[in-house]
């Protein structure tokens, strides 16, 4: 029984060195490739406000209800324009650390692909309302259509890539260990602040030149192939 089981384990052990001897060995490499493009700004974000300051909260939570009301339903008029309300905030002003009045404030939210339209809106509601700043992004549906293309091309760019080393590298194959995919484009541009005034003005200014620009969108593949010891 003890000489059929050496047999056997015997048997076993020399099956997996003839197996081992038939399985092909990788040497592993990593490297990086991207694929980027320029594209337009297609969206402007503008953030005004109302304020006001005193001691009078009431008559200033008024005046600033009065504002905000009158310009959102200027900015309902133009379709090409999305408007919504942002914060509305009462904040005690101090002098020598003691409280010696209060702001009121409320800003709203105007969002447009239409950079005319906007400009113009924003000429009208200076009337009333400050603005805090302007900012250009990229929309949603730009940006996903745009990152689907650069991924195919990423991941030409590594097949080409990969093809490239094994061939330098004079071996017969290689196969995918890690591929890592991922879009680089978190970046916001910054708001382009604007410079505040003591007092609202009492008429309108001349409409804001609005350009938005472009922004560049990239995808990164970061890869690890393995190379067969030939």
């Amino acid at each position: 029984m003890k000489q059929q089981l050496a047999a056997l384990l015997l048997g076993m052990a020399a099956w997996g060195v003839t197996h081992a001897a038939d399985t092909p060995v990788y040497d592993r490499i990593a490297f990086t490739v991207s694929a980027e493009r320029e594209v337009p700004n297609d969206v402007l974000t503008a953030v005004l406000y109302a304020e006001q300051q005193g001691q009078d909260t009431a008559a200033m939570a008024d005046s600033v209800n009065q504002a905000i009301t009158w310009a959102m339903g200027v900015a309902k008029q133009e379709t090409a324009v999305e408007a919504r309300t942002l914060d509305y905030t009462t904040n005690p002003m101090y002098t020598d650390s003691r409280i010696t009045g209060w702001q009121v404030r409320q800003s709203i939210q105007l969002k447009s692909k239409d950079s005319k339209v906007l400009s113009g809106l924003l000429g009208k509601l200076q009337e009333k309302l400050r603005i805090e700043g302007i900012n250009y992004s990229v929309s949603p549906e730009v940006q996903g259509s745009t990152e689907e293309e650069l991924i195919n091309t990423a991941l030409a760019n590594f097949k080409k890539r990969a093809e490239q080393i094994k061939t330098s590298m004079g071996r017969a194959e290689y196969r995918v260990a890690r591929l890592d995919v991922q879009a680089a484009n978190d970046f916001q541009p910054p708001m382009m602040r604007m410079a505040v005034m003591d007092a609202a003005p009492m008429a309108a200014p001349a409409p804001p030149s609005l350009e938005s620009g472009k922004q560049k969108l990239k995808v990164n593949v970061q890869a690890e192939i393995e190379l067969s010891i030939n």
